[in-house]
C-alpha cells in the first residue's frame, strides 16, 4: 500500500530509525483516535522520536494493576528502582506500562545501557526502545512478533495471550540469531509464557521480512490486522511494513493520550540541561564589561529622571482627580437644586387636576365616580358604581369584576397606595362601591392602562371609528349645583344621590326597552318578575341580550321579595344565560 507524502506543516512526530546504512524517517500523525503515517524526507522542526541501539536496550516485564495515571506513574518508578540497573542514570529509563484489557496492565521497565550511541546529531530528539515498541504492536491484538539484527547481536521477542504481555530482549550471536529453527524456539517459549496456541508463533515466523541487511521482523495476522485498523496508511506490503513497524510504534508510544504508555517514549542520550537560577544568569550576565557599562549607565539615566518622572504622573493623577471633584460638584449642585424644587412642592396643595385625571382614567369601562375627596392626611375617597346601560358596550363577565379591575389599576398607577375597598353593595343591576387610599407620591408621574391622547373616549366606549357625538354609556342624571347638606327632616345627601342616579338607570333602561327581541325572556309580569324562558329561547339570543336578560334574573334572584321558589327559578335561568353567554364568548 503506497504511503502519502505530506509536506504540510501538521501536529505530529517524525519517528527515526537507522536500518543498516539508511535512515527512515516516517511522520506519525494522530488524529481523533487514530494515527496516520506519511513519508518525509526531512524532520525539519517537527518533534522527534528515535529508537535506542537495540544492544543497550533492556526491558524487564511485570503484572501491574490498572489504577489511576498519578498512582500507576509512582507505582512504576518504584519498580524501575528495583529492577532496573543503578549505573542507568534517570534520564535513560522509562517505566511505563501497557494496556491488556480488563482490570490489568504490563509494566514495561526499559534502559538505554551506556554506549552505543547513536550516529548522527540528536539534538532535542527523544528515545524509545526497540522492546517497548514491539510491545506496543503486541499489545493491539493476541499474537507474537519478533524483530532480530544479527550485526548487533540482538533478538526481540514478545507475545500477548489470555495472561498477559511478555517482551524479552535477548543478546545472540550472529549466526543463531539469523537462524529460524532458533528464533522458532525463543516464540514458541514467549507464546507457551502467555498461554498461546503455538502455531501463533510459527505464522509470526512465516510472515516475516528482511527490511535490511541482517535486519529481520515478523508477526502474526491478527497483529497486522489490528495496526491496519489503528493506524491510517499502514502498508500492506510485508517488506515495507517490517521496515516501518518499529519507527511508526514508537511514533505512536510519543502521541499516545495515556501518560503511562508515553512515558515509553522519554528516553534522552544526554542528561537535560538544568535551568540555571535568576541570580546565576545575573552573574553571567553582568561578566560583560559591556554589559556591566550598559547597567551603570541605566542606573545613572533613572537616577536623574527618576524625580522629573515621579512629578509628571503626580500631576496627571491631581489632574484627573481635580477633574473628577469638578464633575461631583456640579452634580451637586444640580441634586441641590432638584431638592429645592421637591421640597418647595411638598410644601404646596397637591396637584389636584393631575390626581383627579389620574384616577378617572384609570376607571375601567361602566365604572361612574360619583365623588372623588381627598383630606390633608394624604387620604383619598373614591365613592361611585359599576352600571350596564343597555345599548351601550358590552361587559365581558359580571358587574363585579369591574371593581376589581379598577382597584388593581389604581395600585399600578404609581402615586397611591394601600387601596382599600371600604365598601361593596349590590343595588339592583349596579354595584355601589367606596374606595380608599393613601397618597404615596402625588407628583410622580403616573402609570395609566391607556393614553386618550392617543385613542378617544369615544373609541374606547363604541369602538374603532366612534365619535364623541354617540350616544353615552349612562345617561346621568342632572344634579342641582350648589347643593347644601340637607335639614335633619329631609333625605341625606347620599339617599338623594342615589335616587336621582337610579331614576337616570331607569329612564335609560326604559329608552333601551325598545332593543329588546320579542320572545326573549317576554316581559315582565305586572309584579315586576321576569317570566320564564326556556332554553330554545336562550339559544336564540345574542350576546349582548344574553347579558341584559343575565343581569335582570340575578338581580330579581336576590331581591327578598320574591318567594324562595321564584328566587330559585331565577337563579337557574341566570346560571344558564351567563353559561351561554360564555360559551357563545369562546366560539362555541
Amino acid at each position: 500500500m503506497a504511503r502519502q507524502r505530506d509536506t504540510s506543516t501538521s501536529q505530529g512526530v517524525v519517528a527515526i530509525d537507522r536500518v543498516g546504512g539508511d535512515v527512515v524517517r516516517v511522520l506519525v500523525e494522530r488524529i481523533g483516535g487514530r494515527c496516520r503515517l506519511s513519508e518525509i524526507a526531512e524532520a525539519g522542526e517537527r518533534p522527534r522520536v528515535g529508537l535506542a541501539p537495540w544492544g543497550q536496550s533492556l526491558v524487564r516485564c511485570r503484572g501491574v494493576d490498572d489504577l489511576p495515571p498519578q498512582e500507576l506513574l509512582s507505582v512504576l518508578a518504584i519498580l524501575g528502582d528495583g529492577e532496573l540497573p543503578e549505573r542507568v542514570p534517570a534520564w535513560r529509563r522509562a517505566c511505563g506500562a501497557l494496556p491488556v484489557g480488563g482490570e490489568g496492565r504490563t509494566a514495561l521497565l526499559t534502559a538505554w545501557m551506556p554506549g552505543g550511541e547513536p550516529d548522527e546529531e540528536t539534538g532535542d530528539t527523544r528515545f524509545a526502545t526497540a522492546p517497548a515498541a514491539l510491545g506496543l504492536a503486541v499489545s493491539l491484538a493476541d499474537g507474537c512478533a519478533f524483530a532480530s539484527d544479527s550485526a548487533q547481536g540482538v533478538l526481540i521477542v514478545a507475545a500477548r495471550g489470555p495472561e498477559g504481555v511478555l517482551v524479552r530482549s535477548l543478546r545472540e550471536s550472529a549466526d543463531v540469531v539469523s537462524t529460524d529453527a532458533h528464533v522458532e524456539r525463543r516464540l514458541l517459549e514467549a507464546a507457551s509464557a502467555v498461554g498461546l496456541h503455538e502455531d501463533q508463533a510459527r505464522s509470526a515466523l512465516r510472515a516475516s521480512a528482511e527490511p535490511g541487511p541482517g535486519r529481520r521482523a515478523g508477526w502474526s495476522a491478527g497483529i497486522d490486522e489490528a495496526l491496519s485498523q489503528e493506524v491510517d496508511g499502514w502498508p500492506g506490503e510485508t517488506r515495507e511494513a517490517a521496515t516501518l513497524l518499529l519507527p511508526a510504534c514508537a511514533g505512536i508510544l510519543a502521541l499516545s493520550d495515556d501518560p503511562a504508555v508515553r512515558v515509553l517514549a522519554s528516553l534522552r542520550q544526554d542528561e537535560p540541561a538544568a535551568r540555571a537560577s535568576t541570580g546565576e544568569r545575573m552573574n553571567a550576565w553582568l561578566a560583560s564589561r559591556r554589559n556591566v557599562t550598559i547597567a551603570c549607565a541605566v542606573c545613572v539615566l533613572v537616577l536623574l529622571f527618576t524625580p522629573l518622572l515621579g512629578a509628571m504622573v503626580r500631576e496627571a493623577m491631581l489632574g484627573a482627580k481635580v477633574a473628577r471633584a469638578e464633575t461631583l460638584r456640579e452634580q451637586y449642585e444640580a441634586d441641590a437644586r432638584r431638592a429645592a424644587i421637591y421640597g418647595q412642592l411638598n410644601e404646596r396643595v397637591w396637584p389636584m387636576t393631575k390626581m383627579l385625571a389620574e384616577v378617572s382614567a384609570a376607571a375601567p369601562v361602566h365604572v361612574v365616580l360619583e365623588s372623588v375627596r381627598m383630606d390633608s392626611n394624604a387620604q383619598i375617597d373614591i365613592e361611585g358604581f359599576v352600571q350596564v346601560v343597555p345599548g351601550g358596550p358590552t361587559l365581558e363577565g359580571p358587574p363585579e369584576t369591574l371593581l376589581t379591575r379598577y382597584e388593581t389599576a389604581l395600585n399600578e398607577l404609581g402615586t397611591l397606595g394601600s387601596v382599600t375597598v371600604v365598601r361593596r353593595e349590590v343595588v339592583g343591576d349596579a354595584v355601589e362601591f367606596q374606595i380608599s387610599a393613601r397618597v404615596r407620591s402625588a407628583i410622580a408621574r403616573a402609570s395609566l392602562p391607556r393614553d386618550f391622547a392617543e385613542i378617544s373616549l369615544a373609541e374606547v366606549l363604541y369602538g374603532e371609528g366612534a365619535s364623541n357625538s354617540a350616544t353615552p354609556i349612562v345617561a346621568s342624571a342632572s344634579t342641582p349645583s350648589g347643593r347644601s347638606r340637607p335639614s335633619s327632616g329631609s333625605r341625606s345627601r347620599d339617599e338623594a344621590e342615589r335616587a336621582s342616579r337610579d331614576s337616570a338607570i331607569e329612564s335609560s333602561r326604559e329608552s333601551a326597552a325598545d332593543r329588546r327581541p320579542s320572545g326573549e325572556g317576554g316581559p315582565a309580569s305586572e309584579d315586576g318578575v321576569p317570566t320564564p324562558i326556556t332554553d330554545a329561547q336562550i339559544a336564540e339570543l345574542d350576546r349582548s341580550e344574553l347579558l341584559n336578560q343575565w343581569r335582570i334574573r340575578n338581580s330579581a334572584s336576590r331581591d327578598e321579595s320574591n318567594d324562595a321558589g321564584t328566587r330559585a327559578r331565577l337563579k337557574e335561568e341566570a346560571d344558564k344565560l351567563i353559561a351561554r353567554y360564555r360559551e357563545v364568548g369562546s366560539g362555541g
